[in-house]
């Protein structure tokens, strides 16, 4: 069984004039990332919502189809028990997402193994570990809110990184991060996916994870319209078609006498412009 399946999903927000999904149908396995691409509005974000139990039961709105989150309903208040700690939601604003009563990073991250009631020494194994792995233990006796907003992301990263999630639903998770840190979260996500745990983002970052997913799926008008290894996706027309890319990108790629639109790799780049 798929971590995640979405068959014949919609989802309408409460008081919005059309469905922010359609029909959307998705499918992501452990061992893989994902990565969901579209114009705003197609409804990535809405569909990680729903995927996590969000949509509808804090947004409000209607649901209708089926969606399968570990083999559970995500939406119905049973689920929400047995989930906890199985599956991490990353959001775009790290600041929405942390507790507000910790009064370090350290115990931030251990906030969620706390309440799940690991024991103490596990706790503390788990946080230096994830910690370290987000290149922030440095930071593990500072207090969160005084942070900025990409410390704060890593932060975020980290408390869902010590629960050892089955599931990663991440919503723009380098919306925050300089380069460095995109680096780190990029090989943390194959780290991930190789320790069999299913990873699904949805980000616009093609510069980034071109390189890192095993899939791109492309969202349009509410539902997947393409779904196949990023590097072909990403050297065809479709994707600038469907309003998921970039159209500066693809109009340069055309002025520079390029056969298919596609993002350049900073090699690629360079030779083109030195030659």
């Amino acid at each position: 069984m798929s971590a995640l399946q979405l068959e014949g999903v919609g989802f309408t927000y409460p008081g919005a004039p059309a469905p922010a999904l359609r029909r959307c149908s998705l499918r992501a396995d452990g061992g893989a990332v994902t990565w969901l691409m579209g114009a705003l509005g197609a409804g990535t974000s809405t569909a990680l919502l729903v995927a996590a139990g969000l949509a509808p039961r804090h947004t409000g709105g209607e649901r209708t189809g089926t969606v399968l989150t570990l083999g559970l309903d995500p939406a119905t208040p049973s689920s929400a028990t047995a989930l906890g700690g199985r599956v991490a939601l990353v959001l775009p604003s790290p600041a929405t997402q942390l507790s507000g009563i910790a009064e370090t990073v350290a115990q931030e991250v251990a906030f969620a193994p706390a309440n799940l009631g690991w024991p103490r020494g596990r706790i503390h194994e788990g946080v230096a570990g994830a910690l370290a792995a987000l290149d922030i233990a440095h930071l593990a006796h500072r207090d969160p809110g005084t942070l900025s907003g990409g410390e704060m992301q890593r932060i975020v990263i980290a408390a869902m990184l010590v629960l050892q999630p089955e599931l990663w639903l991440l919503d723009e998770p380098t919306s925050a991060l300089d380069a460095a840190g995109r680096a780190i979260l990029h090989r943390l996500m194959r780290s991930e996916a190789a320790r069999g745990a299913a990873v699904v983002i949805a980000s616009e970052d093609a510069d980034g994870l071109a390189g890192v997913a095993d899939r791109l799926v492309v969202f349009e008008e509410g539902r997947p319209v393409l779904d196949r290894r990023p590097d072909v996706l990403l050297r065809g027309g479709e994707v600038w078609a469907a309003g998921a890319g970039s159209t500066t990108i693809a109009e340069l790629s055309r002025a520079t006498g390029e056969a298919e639109p596609r993002p350049l790799t900073v090699e690629e780049g360079v030779a083109r412009w030195t030659r």
